[in-house]
């Protein structure tokens, strides 16, 4: 769905054409899923865009015989929206009123729907939540880089009983480096936050590549891990990949590890490093498939996923923030003032609306509010009335 900016005179603000969308809860319970999901989407992306630029209107144009009081509305809403919210039905159109992101009550600067930034939290691959993801980013710019990354536990020295995370380690680090396994053979180690299983799909589909995006991503921005498919995630029996093209998936794993968008705080540029295995899986001698294995080295800076879903109304068009962008925004702090004792900060950027800049003054002259009586006169007058 593609979103327009109208320029509508009975709004000050931005509107934001979303076009035809089907409303209610139960009609929309009952709608095509991709469509439904289409449609979520093409809303949040417009008030995520609002949000982050000041504030304005949505408008839909709602599904015929649709009453709001009624119906309900069904859209599937961000949980970062709330409170920032008003709605309306005006004849066949749909209105949502959108405030602008207030980044002082929740001390990040942008309103953003997905991070796309992953870290493992114990045996578990998990997107980081924004107030993470600036977290985890302004540890990077304030640690220098390690260039060549800790790297991953060697094969050797692994001991008889896996109780702990090095040993977890050590042991996948064998695993990776076996010629070959047996069908049903059941592993000595578990997840954890550097190993991952997977069943292998029945074939390579887009579920396939996010998964694999996701894990890389999360594995990369920690000390690195393996990727395990074709092993039980319960049982931790081996089972692995029938009738699969290994140059085929091969190619399509290093593709898809290649383009992951990096946003690097260092001046080396390095890419992303890993290595893939097929491992031979056999039954009573036979070849029975493969276990294919991604082992991920740590990343001197940042991997996503994708792109952070974070968007702005920029020349009259609905924009996906870069990551250049969205990294700036986010990690952006007050001036630094301690070396310089004539300056005052007159405006934090804890208390300004999204992409707005740091205020400061000599202290010798006028205060900000003395300049914006001076410049904005009619301000305090109509405040006054």
């Amino acid at each position: 769905m593609s979103l327009k900016v109208d320029l509508d005179p009975n709004f000050a603000e931005y509107v934001i054409n979303v076009g035809a969308v089907v409303l209610g809860r139960r009609e929309r319970e009952e709608m095509d899923p991709h469509l439904q999901k289409a449609q979520d989407e093409a809303v949040s992306q417009a008030i995520c865009a609002l949000l982050n630029s000041g504030g304005g209107v949505v408008k839909i144009e709602a599904n015929e015989g649709y009453n709001y009081t009624i119906h309900g509305v069904g859209l599937n809403e961000h949980p970062i929206f709330k409170g920032y919210l008003d709605e309306m039905q005006d004849r066949d159109l749909f209105l949502i009123f959108v405030k602008s992101w207030n980044a002082k009550a929740s001390r990040i600067r942008l309103a953003t729907l997905c991070s796309n930034l992953y870290h493992r939290h114990k045996t578990s691959t998990d997107v980081m939540t924004s107030q993470e993801a600036v977290e985890f980013l302004k540890g990077k710019i304030q640690a220098p880089p390690n260039f060549h990354g800790p790297r991953l536990s060697s094969a050797r020295n692994v001991q008889g009983g896996v109780q702990n995370e090095s040993n977890i380690k050590a042991s996948a680090a064998a695993l990776f480096d076996r010629p070959h396994l047996r069908y049903l053979e059941t592993l000595s180690f578990t997840k954890s936050t550097h190993v991952e299983f997977k069943m292998f799909p029945a074939e390579v589909s887009e579920c396939f590549r996010d998964s694999l995006r996701s894990c890389v991503s999360a594995f990369a921005n920690a000390e690195g891990g393996y990727i395990f498919w074709g092993v039980h995630e319960d049982t931790l029996q081996v089972i692995g990949c029938g009738r699969v093209d290994l140059s085929t998936l091969k190619d399509c794993i290093s593709s898809c590890i290649r383009k992951l968008p990096v946003h690097h705080f260092c001046s080396k540029k390095h890419e992303i490093k890993f290595k893939i295995k097929f491992l031979e899986v056999r039954d009573r001698g036979a070849l029975h498939g493969h276990v294919c294995a991604v082992k991920v080295e740590p990343f001197c800076c940042a991997v996503f996923a994708k792109q952070p879903s974070s968007w702005q109304v920029k020349d009259n068009c609905v924009t996906q923030l870069t990551i250049k962008e969205w990294v700036a925004w986010m990690t952006e702090e007050d001036p630094d003032l301690s070396r310089f004792s004539e300056m005052l900060l007159e405006l934090s950027l804890s208390s300004t609306t999204p992409r707005s800049r740091a205020v400061c003054t000599h202290k010798n002259l006028e205060c900000l509010k003395e300049q914006q009586r001076c410049y904005f006169p009619a301000t305090e007058t109509s405040a006054g009335q």
